[in-house]
């Protein structure tokens, strides 16, 4: 008998953390604040990102460095 209460006792022990419940309401927020800040910061950078790209755009024939040496298109 004493083996199977000590036996019962150990699987209790190992199987209660399985058993835990969830993450506290603080960290909960915490993750949260945490990941508004990131969706705001990726914002920002995204939109610098495209206006830099509006203001370095060109509407110039892109450089061919092969085109004297391709024959020329007939058309």
């Amino acid at each position: 008998m004493k083996r199977f209460l000590a036996a019962a006792a150990i699987v209790a022990a190992t199987l209660a953390p399985a058993h835990a419940g969830p993450k506290g309401d603080n960290e909960n927020m915490l993750q949260k604040q945490i990941d508004e800040t990131h969706k705001r910061d990726t914002k920002d950078v995204d939109k610098a990102y495209n206006d830099m790209m509006k203001r370095t755009r060109t509407d110039a024939k892109p450089y061919d460095p092969w085109g004297s040496v391709r024959p020329a298109d007939k058309k």
